[in-house]
């Protein structure tokens, strides 16, 4: 291991130490609320559901970062609808109850904004409490014109933001009505984007007379949630929306794929027959082009990037398999950063290590531990969200991203390789500012 006689070594392991089903250390017992906080996730969510509101219950600090995170939303390209509303669960509540509080912001939110869907939004407080809930909100159904939908994000009980989202995705599937199934028609289900329906994926399928029905929870209303059921095949892009495609699947006998995205121009290839030969289509002809410009991308990238290494953190899809489309440029995966290894990674992690790249794997969730890992290991080049001006003090040039982030295909890849070629504006000049201020010049 690259590490020696550090207190944080003791939080990393090299992949091939590794075993299924294990749990990664955590680095840190305070942990800012980001990715691991499914209250904030799912806060962030639910806007792009059509006509519905949203009521967030929770203690004020909760409430806070759900408001600042839409904020700083609203500056980015794809900003969210403003639908969230807000409900303090102060500590008088915690001691006199909350259930009349939540009944009239029900009532006021029902006759003021008339949504036609109504996301009631549980925070860690009310489950550790044990405030009986669902009770109130089934004696307030009859009063209200809206569709109410409970979604627990009860953090406390785990690690991780996977159980919050997957109530959110579960809780669509209460709007769900039995449908005739429509040969050649399929639902997106776990892409969050406006642009969905642009996506390479999109264009293939559309030109082979695919209909998409629904993205879900990209921008759909709760009308076509309702008649969802009704496709052929539901693809499925995100492991957070596999738990709604199984009870899809029991309920409606509607078929699904589990497609998380890959990297390597292989596994891309691999990815698209696989959705081909769900929905019996030829795509063929359309992956070898797009294969090809891909592969001649690469070519020219290795030329640049050969030699140099990296740390990976923040990525949507199939990270591993990231990590091998790097070792493909020539550049070594010093350390991964992420928060839970998923059963479906081992694949990929298996031939990683078949390659001989055996890189550092650390739970990634505190900000203050990956700087003080990045400032050890030292790489050339950081590939996710880290803070542009801690790396510039380190001399990493960040990669951000974010703009392959809603892409799929072919698309994706040569969007991160061109990322990786591109040297960020005024890193530089960033870079020489953090080095006169290190050295106190």
């Amino acid at each position: 291991m690259y590490l020696k006689d550090t207190d944080i070594e003791e939080k990393c392991h090299l992949l091939s130490e590794l075993h299924k089903d294990e749990s990664l250390a955590a680095t840190a017992h305070a942990k800012y609320p980001g990715q691991h906080c499914s209250f904030r996730a799912v806060a962030g969510t639910v806007p792009l559901i059509r006509n519905s509101y949203a009521l967030l219950l929770g203690p004020a600090i909760c409430l806070y970062n759900a408001k600042l995170s839409m904020d700083m939303r609203s500056l980015t390209s794809d900003p969210r609808p403003n639908n969230l509303l807000f409900v303090n669960y102060s500590q008088d509540d915690i001691i006199f109850g909350f259930r009349e509080k939540v009944r009239a912001a029900i009532l006021q939110a029902d006759k003021e904004y008339h949504p036609e869907v109504l996301f009631l939004i549980t925070s860690c407080l009310q489950e550790i409490v044990g405030e009986d809930f669902d009770s109130c909100i089934d004696e307030i159904r009859p009063q209200v014109q809206a569709k109410l939908l409970i979604i627990h994000t009860e953090n406390f009980t785990c690690e991780g933001a996977a159980p919050g989202v997957e109530n959110m995705f579960k809780s669509f599937f209460e709007l769900m009505m039995p449908q005739a199934k429509e040969e050649k028609t399929v639902n997106l289900l776990g892409l969050w984007t406006s642009t969905a329906r642009k996506t390479e994926l999109a264009r293939l399928l559309c030109g082979k007379g695919v209909v998409i029905k629904n993205v879900i929870p990209s921008y759909c209303t709760p009308s076509e949630l309702r008649e969802a059921a009704g496709v052929q095949l539901n693809i499925v892009l995100d492991q957070y929306a596999l738990p709604l495609a199984m009870m899809m699947k029991e309920k409606f006998g509607t078929e699904y794929i589990y497609a998380r995205k890959p990297y390597q121009p292989g596994s891309i290839e691999k990815w698209y027959n696989e959705i081909a030969r769900a929905l019996n289509i030829d795509l063929s002809a359309e992956i070898e082009e797009l294969k090809t410009q891909t592969e001649e991308l690469l070519s020219r990238a290795r030329m640049s990037l050969v030699g140099k290494t990296c740390a990976v953190s923040s990525i949507s899809g199939r990270i591993f398999d990231l990590a091998l489309l790097l070792s493909r440029l020539g550049v070594e995966p010093k350390v991964i950063l992420l928060q839970t290894i998923l059963t479906e990674d081992w694949p990929d992690i298996q031939e990683l290590l078949a390659q001989g790249i055996d890189p550092i794997i650390f739970r990634g969730d505190n900000s203050l531990q990956n700087e003080e890992l990045l400032a050890k290991l030292s790489p050339d080049i950081s590939l996710g969200a880290q803070d542009r001006r801690a790396l510039a003090r380190m001399a990493i040039m960040p990669v951000v991203l974010s703009t392959s982030y809603y892409m799929l295909g072919f698309e994706s890849t040569n969007q991160v390789l061109r990322l990786l070629l591109e040297k960020p504006k005024s890193l530089e000049a960033l870079m020489y500012k953090e080095q006169i201020l290190a050295n106190g010049v």
